[in-house]
């Protein structure tokens, strides 16, 4: 099967051939919590006994060959739940081991492998494009099962969903406020709920309005990041951690932190294309086209354009590899989320202009 869509993998799942290989990933927590959560009740019915969870970071393959080669005589299914397989975790002869488990399943035997803390692609020209340390799984998965990624929504999209959800619960909020929502949390679904639960708590079957939006919400604006990112790459630490600390100042758990990643890694992103783009007398209607940025992300071209002249290109690199590998930490160790994020940005300010990072 090819690619498929959480709604599309949900329908295959309830048919009467279910796939015995699913891979579930995404950027949208949510929705992969909440496929995972349906693809569990309609394959076990909420029974305990009919499914096997393993660790991806280190999987017991004796175990997994076992559970595969189980053909379920009292349940519909045997499920074996997987989380976070991470092939940097598990030598590459057990990942070849474990597709050779995963090629000679018992009948009524379904693997889900669910990427929840493990990221497993980055979006390029805004498609996601697989690392290279999951194509072999990936492909594995694409050839003999599914391959499901959620895929984050855009800013229209969860309005709707933030009006309906309110709507659900006896209050209402308008169409600006509820985008507004979802731009400040960065269209992370996950962070969308927990901040809207706060505001339906508040509201209490009034409607919600941009007041309670300002008083209850945190939000992470572009611009801001654009000046993180100036004072990081022109080595100003004292106006970089002063930025830190206004990002920061309502809220510093890991939801928080993530975001603030998330928008960072966005914004060096944006002034590396806007670096190439100059670097080939391209205008900004040309880089923004080159790189599929849609009408109502232009400004961000225009921004990056105006920012990245005294960055160089390796400096952007490194920079972009050290929040994705800050990015990983947070959410693969137990270190505090805000230090990762503050020796991240000590790393960055320490790089030299042709990328390299100074050790002294």
């Amino acid at each position: 099967m090819p690619k498929l869509a959480a709604a599309d993998l949900l329908r295959e799942i309830g048919g009467e051939n279910p796939p015995q290989l699913c891979f579930l990933c995404g950027e949208d927590t949510l929705a992969v919590a909440q496929t995972e959560k349906k693809i569990r009740k309609k394959l076990t019915d909420g029974d305990a006994l009919s499914d096997t969870v393993f660790d991806g970071q280190a999987p017991d393959l004796d175990r997994l060959a076992d559970a595969c080669s189980f053909c379920p005589m009292f349940q519909p299914y045997n499920l074996i739940l997987i989380r976070d397989l991470d092939p940097d975790s598990v030598p590459a002869a057990e990942i070849e081991r474990m597709l050779t488990i995963f090629g000679e399943l018992a009948p009524r035997t379904v693997v889900l492998i669910v990427m929840s803390a493990v990221p497993v692609y980055e979006i390029r020209r805004n498609e996601p494009s697989v690392l290279p340390k999951f194509k072999k799984i990936t492909s594995f998965f694409e050839k003999n099962g599914v391959f499901c990624i959620c895929e984050k929504k855009n800013v229209i999209t969860l309005g709707k969903q933030i009006m309906e959800r309110a709507k659900r619960h006896g209050s209402d909020i308008s169409r600006e406020n509820a985008e507004a929502l979802a731009a400040r949390c960065l269209c992370d679904s996950t962070l969308i709920h927990t901040e809207l639960d706060k505001l339906l708590a508040c509201a209490d079957g009034e409607p919600i309005t941009t007041e309670m939006l300002d008083a209850l919400t945190a939000a992470l604006p572009d611009a801001d990041a654009f000046r993180l990112a100036r004072a990081v790459t022109g080595g100003n630490g004292t106006a970089a951690f002063r930025l830190l600390e206004q990002l920061t100042a309502k809220s510093e758990d890991t939801k928080t932190i993530l975001g603030l990643l998330t928008i960072l890694s966005g914004t060096f992103t944006d002034l590396y294309r806007a670096k190439l783009g100059q670097g080939t007398a391209k205008q900004q209607q040309e880089i923004a086209a080159d790189f599929g940025y849609p009408k109502n992300r232009e400004f961000a071209v225009r921004n990056a354009m105006r920012d990245c002249g005294s960055m160089s290109l390796p400096q952007l690199r490194t920079c972009i590899r050290i929040l994705r590998e800050t990015d990983k930490n947070c959410k693969s160790t137990r270190t505090a989320p805000r230090l990762l994020l503050e020796q991240a940005i000590v790393r960055m300010l320490r790089i030299r202009r042709d990328g390299s990072e100074a050790t002294a």
